[in-house]
């Protein structure tokens, strides 16, 4: 049993949050400081009443982990190990709260540190960046402290523990407590020391803490900054000391004087004694304000000096000019509305789990900003401080989200008492050490934890803590007051003001939105926390999300769910490794591959999809204008023209490049648009015209080179002109395509389903999620994905050749039956040579019907694709393709004309339907040797269905006739 603290069991209990634990602070940057990452000895018990004495102070084990990091990624050297277990909304074991399973993995850390002599007579502090789920700390054998909450810091004062020379600290991490259930977020459950440790020596007298208010008048240009520093005594503390508190601009220059006040130290009017704080404030003429466009850093230098005058420590922090604020509906930064392009992101590293480096951070953002996305929600916990330093520097909105998710047991925790001090010390927490970051515009309370007063307490002492934010809360808006019924559009009005400020729904429809944005009630601006579940081939109907978000007031956009598949590398028993998901190590019960659903994959690799998402959150668009022969620039940014960008158009006729050039802007301010003329001539006797318009940066930035493709959109000039009558003389002479079938022309109704479709590989997920995705299930009642087409819709087809080319037409009856089926059309294959692709159709990535709007018309080429999904499922189509071209090395070519409707869709991978539905993994696909081709004269949409809204009506498949006809010619050697 745990030494000092075994008969106590804390980790049983969920009032206890902290035993011995320094109260929280900003992240101030010392001297003094000695890294204690790396590897540790480290020894995993099956239950933290194991562990006794000798396991924290006897010879430590030889056995070593890396630390930060995650055991449960790791060899522990225990017998059966403990391996990552993936649950959504249910707990990994049962409950109900503070239940605790019988096995509770408890890992014992061990390592040496040397405290120097010159540390003498300082404070030793021992840093823990982070622990999953709570830790004991232990010094030379001693009892030091305990610490709750994963996802914060915790710091314990050592002094008193510590010897000059050699030390060693002992760190036991129990992985499961009673306050797992409210850890309860859709990740898996890791354990272990996953963020940095350290020693530091502070000062007998220190700043122990620099609280830093900013703000910026739009109208006058004029910010402020006030400081409250504090000071922290470890003896009895004595007069004389003062801080000496300075404000640089961005450039380096002093603003204003060094403002110099004492110390206070004693109690002589206890009354009125406010704590030994010292108070700064400036007001900055000509401000130069932060923004995620523009994110100005100033900087704030805190000296403390002794009686005698020597400064004896200095600390620094980054201070953004800026004002949040809610008005008329509005979320405003310095006035002015802003987007939210944003999406939300856990920590996620394929091989290290929960323990990423600030290099690590640093590719996300990359990758993200290359994208257009501007905001994120830190979903569901704080991120490590470095995160937030980037943010700050490099220019993101952040919406700070608490360590609170009690989604089992989702209207019970947050009316429980015996939770309500974790609640609001992880709200109280988070902004004692966030506060100072400009780039975070919002607090937010957790997630999906129901709503009620232990909600309300967390909200009440932020909102007196800190009133320069709104606050966020799902819940609140969701379950309101109780005066209307779960979801109401009448909760999102006035419901749960106590605890949001935003309307923050989740996965709400696109008419949902529309209604509360057109009602124009309540004062609230609504952003979806989440929406658009990005599980597999999915994130439908973005664009008609964002032709809504943009039209209607009091829509602001919203965060995509989510940033990264939590996709886990594991080494199979033939050496080989995959990305694994849910149940593939073992863990029962499980959500199986529900824990993939991100917009990139788990090694960073965006997924199609995010096209698409940097199209809808491009910062510049281009529409057809107000008369004809004009179109509209309109400017999305909030603070900044277009002169960042060098804009290029390009007159494509019949998807031929026929003209080109540089596009000149007149200025174009922040949230307005212009008309300019169209810049060329059309030419006429042609089909179809289309201008292309591209903006790319001038310069390099951050996060792409100069020449990056930022925003595009295609205007069409002239429609392509309706098909004409067939005229065709045929011979019914054998043709050359004859000879290159390796499987012939076939009806093709089915598609391997995608993630949206249903849960192939769990079926009673979706009955259990309360999601859609319903399709699946009633497609296979109906034997489409086994039975032959022609069993189950009428088909018929004609066939004429020439010898050169042939010609098909096709008619296809769906009875109402078979209403929304996944496609019509027909499929063949090709020999694998031809493994070139062109085609005049939209491009060049892969696009569905409902996910277009980033993929322009054009001629495009490339190789075939190969699946880039976790789970495979349907993938690789190309929409509105007028024609399709299969090359080989040797530059023999097999084209498709599509010659009724005017284009179809198309997708030529080495998976056949069949192979991807069977598929449980992408490491059981095996590529056929033939090119699978199919032609479809109807295609579903994607949706969201696997959490979120289903397929819109206009992207489905009616029952009725499909007729449609294209032709085959081969050419060349």
């Amino acid at each position: 049993m745990l030494p000092v603290i075994g008969s106590l069991r804390p980790w049983t209990d969920p009032t206890i949050t902290a035993i011995g634990r320094l109260q929280t602070h900003v992240p101030l940057d010392r001297d003094r400081r000695q890294s204690l990452d790396g590897d540790w000895s480290f020894a995993l018990f099956d239950h933290p009443d194991l562990v006794d004495e000798a396991a924290i102070s006897g010879p430590a084990p030889r056995h070593k982990v890396a630390v930060p990091g995650n055991w449960t990624m790791q060899d522990t050297g225990h017998p059966t190990g403990d391996l990552p277990h993936y649950t959504n909304v249910q707990m990994p074991f049962a409950g109900p709260p503070p239940n605790l399973p019988t096995r509770i993995p408890t890992g014992v850390y061990r390592t040496l540190f040397t405290a120097p002599a010159g540390w003498k007579r300082q404070q030793i502090v021992a840093h823990i960046g982070g622990a999953e789920s709570v830790h004991a700390v232990y010094v030379n054998g001693q009892f030091v402290g305990y610490g709750t909450d994963s996802r914060l810091p915790s710091e314990y004062d050592i002094t008193e523990h510590c010897r000059t020379g050699r030390n060693e600290i002992a760190v036991v991490v129990v992985k499961f407590s009673a306050l797992s259930y409210i850890e309860d977020q859709d990740q898996w459950w890791m354990a272990g020391l996953h963020r940095s440790v350290w020693i530091e020596a502070r000062p007998a007298t220190h700043i122990a803490d620099v609280c830093c208010t900013a703000d910026f008048d739009a109208e006058t240009g004029t910010g402020s900054v006030s400081a409250q520093v504090r000071v922290g005594f470890s003896a009895t503390p004595k007069p004389g000391w003062s801080v000496a508190t300075s404000l640089h601009a961005p450039g380096g220059g002093r603003v204003g004087r060094i403002i110099s006040a004492p110390v206070p130290a004693g109690f002589d009017v206890p009354y009125i004694f406010t704590g030994h704080t010292v108070t700064a404030a400036w007001q900055v003429p000509k401000a130069k304000a932060w923004s995620a466009e523009s994110p100005s850093l100033y900087r704030l230098s805190c000296n403390l000096i002794d009686a005698q005058g020597a400064v004896v420590e200095t600390v620094e922090q980054r201070v953004g000019l800026r004002r949040v604020q809610i008005l008329d509906r509005q979320l405003l930064v310095n006035g002015q509305p802003i987007w939210i392009f944003g999406v939300n992101r856990h920590d996620h590293h394929p091989d290290r789990g929960k323990a990423l480096t600030p290099a690590d951070l640093r590719a996300d953002l990359v990758v993200m900003r290359a994208h257009n996305i501007t905001a994120i929600r830190t979903s569901h916990y704080p991120n490590d401080d470095v995160f937030y330093d980037l943010c700050d520097e490099l220019g993101m909105y952040v919406v700070d989200e608490a360590n609170i998710e009690n989604h089992a047991y989702n209207t019970s925790i947050c009316n429980d008492p015996s939770y309500r001090s974790a609640f609001v010390e992880r709200g109280a927490r988070m902004v004692q050490r966030d506060r100072n970051h400009p780039c975070v515009i919002s607090w937010s309370l957790g997630n999906e934890s129901g709503y009620g007063t232990n909600h309300d307490a967390m909200a009440g002492w932020i909102r007196s803590a800190d009133n320069s934010r709104p606050l966020h809360y799902e819940g609140a808006a969701f379950h309101g007051d109780g005066g209307h019924p779960f979801g109401a559009l009448q909760n999102w009005i006035d419901g749960g003001l106590v605890a949001t400020d935003i309307v923050c729904p989740m996965y709400a429809t696109i008419d949902a939105i529309k209604r509360y944005g057109d009602s124009g009630q309540g004062t609230r601006p609504l952003i979806l926390c989440e929406y658009s579940h990005a599980m597999g081939n999915s994130n439908g109907s973005l664009a008609d999300y964002w032709d809504v978000i943009t039209t209607t007031p009091g829509l602001q956009g919203g965060f995509l769910w989510e940033w990264k598949d939590h996709g886990l590398r594991q080494r199979l028993a033939d050496g080989t490794t995959r990305l694994a998901y849910g149940g593939q190590f073992g863990d029962k019960p499980h959500d199986c591959n529900f824990v993939a659903d991100g917009l990139v994959s788990a090694d960073l690799h965006p997924h199609p999809a995010m096209r698409e998402v940097a199209w809808v959150y491009r910062p510049v668009t281009v529409q057809p204008g107000s008369r004809k022969g004009t179109i509209r620039v309109s400017n999305r940014q909030s603070f900044s023209g277009l002169d960042q960008y060098t804009a290029t158009w390009q007159l494509l006729v019949d998807g031929q490049v026929a003209k080109q050039g540089r596009l000149k802007l007149p200025a174009i301010a922040p949230h307005s648009s212009v008309d300019i003329a169209v810049p060329c001539a059309l030419p006429t006797g042609v089909e179809s015209v289309h201008l292309t318009v591209r903006f790319e940066l001038k310069r390099s930035t951050w996060f792409a080179d100069a020449g990056h493709l930022v925003a595009w959109d295609q205007v069409q000039l002239r429609a392509a002109r309706p098909p004409r009558r067939e005229s065709f003389k045929a011979n019914d002479a054998v043709a050359a395509i004859d000879s290159l079938w390796l499987s012939p022309i076939e009806l093709s109704i089915w598609r391997a389903a995608v993630d949206n479709d249903g849960f192939k590989l769990m079926p009673d997920l979706a009955q259990r999620l309360r999601v859609g995705g319903q399709g699946l299930r009633i497609w296979q009642e109906a034997g489409v994905d086994h039975l032959p087409a022609e069993q189950l819709v009428g088909h018929s087809w004609k066939r004429q050749s020439n010898g050169l080319t042939v010609h098909y037409r096709h008619s296809v009856q769906v009875p109402d039956s078979l209403v929304d089926l996944p496609r019509v059309g027909i499929t063949f294959a090709l020999p694998g040579r031809f493994s070139q692709l062109r085609w005049f159709g939209r491009g060049p990535h892969e696009n569905y019907p409902d996910r277009k709007g980033g993929a322009p018309l054009g001629i495009w080429d490339g190789p075939v694709d190969m699946p880039p999904y976790l789970v495979p499922q349907e993938f690789g189509l190309r929409t509105d393709c007028r024609w399709f071209e299969f090359i080989d090395p040797s530059g023999q070519v097999v084209r498709l004309d599509v010659v009724n409707p005017t284009a179809m869709h198309v997708s030529a991978t080495h998976f056949t339907a069949a192979d991807l539905f069977a598929a449980a993994t992408e490491t059981d696909l095996r590529p056929r040797q033939e090119l699978v081709v199919h032609l479809d004269v109807a295609h579903r949409g994607l949706g969201t269905a696997s959490c979120g809204p289903d397929v819109l009506p206009q992207y489905r498949l009616p029952a009725g006739t499909f007729e449609f006809a294209y032709s085959l010619t081969v050419s060349g050697p």
